[in-house]
């Protein structure tokens, strides 16, 4: 999907919002892909993308979480902490 441009800021004032400002919002969100990068790959997927990580240096959680109502785990990566 192509990137969708960076939305302007709507004026701090009463405005009306139109059903188009909406659909832009939408493609916008939809058009934000993750990012590979110092050994994270990310490869599309049948509706989504596949996230790898092999730096030496992540630390992951496993979470349970609800998908479709039903149990289901996520993995977060993130850096470990040095302190």
């Amino acid at each position: 999907m192509p990137r969708e441009p960076r939305l302007q800021m709507l004026p701090d004032k009463d405005i009306k919002l139109s059903g188009e400002h909406f659909r832009k919002v939408v493609r916008r969100i939809e058009s934000i892909v993750p990012l590979a990068g110092n050994g994270i790959t990310v490869e599309p997927k049948d509706g989504g993308y596949e996230i790898t990580a092999n730096a030496p240096l992540l630390n992951v959680v496993t979470l349970n979480v609800c998908s479709n109502g039903q149990p289901a785990t996520l993995e977060v990566y993130g850096p470990i902490s040095l302190l």
